[in-house]
């Protein structure tokens, strides 16, 4: 069987697989491509014959509809973590006016840095893990891993301010919606902490939907009932 599922905020991928394989009482199931616990939408589920199709589910492009914040920082890129102010600062128009040109830089075949909260594994133990017990001095000790993906799309969909909730108390931050089409293992909280620098700021990934996973899309996918 093959599912697809709209993943609720602030609930694992396991999480999810673990509520299902109680609902359906199968003995073999697992996932096509993890989403982070603040993310929502498509996340393919797999059950017993169908398990085998996990690795040619898990290569297929993906689209996302992403919300990148800019003018916050934060060491997991997203708000896992409460962001702090950067110190340099642009405005809403400064946004509308440079990130078009700055977009073409993100197209194509591109070399990505993978974020230290991450489930890549070093030595057998996630990133994250690793990032956890040692927050302070994770840069220093660990030297960033990379990746080549590819970026087919970028369509920006919206400009507006968003309140979120800094270190310094509330903000409003200058936020963009985008429409990303991409490889599979695409980081989109490292695309908006790139985005970010390259307009001379810092970004953080404020709200993420998975879209699609190859055919899988949202408009097809269940949501899980009860959610508790």
């Amino acid at each position: 069987m093959i599912l697809v599922i709209d993943k609720p905020k602030n609930w694992t991928s396991f999480d999810v697989v673990a509520k299902l394989k109680g609902q359906l009482k199968v003995k073999k199931i697992g996932h096509s491509g993890t989403l982070d616990p603040l993310a929502t939408g498509v996340l393919v589920v797999l059950t017993d014959e169908d398990t085998k199709k996990q690795d040619q589910i898990m290569k297929n492009d993906k689209e996302y509809v992403a919300e990148v914040s800019f003018n916050l920082y934060s060491p997991t890129l997203d708000l896992e973590q409460i962001p702090q102010k950067s110190e340099s600062l642009i405005t809403l128009a400064e946004l509308k006016n440079k990130l078009p040109l700055a977009l073409p830089n993100y197209l194509g075949e591109i070399v990505q840095e993978i974020p230290m909260y991450s489930a890549k594994k070093v030595n057998g133990k996630p990133l994250y893990k690793i990032a956890r017990q040692n927050p302070l001095g994770t840069e220093q000790n660990i030297k960033p891993f990379t990746k080549l993906i590819t970026i087919y799309e970028i369509e920006i969909l919206d400009y507006f301010e968003k309140q979120l909730e800094s270190s310094d108390g509330t903000y409003l931050s200058p936020t963009v919606k985008i429409k990303v089409r991409c490889t599979s293992g695409t980081y989109i909280r490292t695309l908006a902490k790139d985005l970010g620098e390259t307009l001379g700021t810092k970004a953080v990934l404020s709200d993420l939907i998975r879209t699609r996973v190859g055919e899988y899309n949202l408009e097809s996918a269940k949501t899980l009932i009860p959610l508790s």
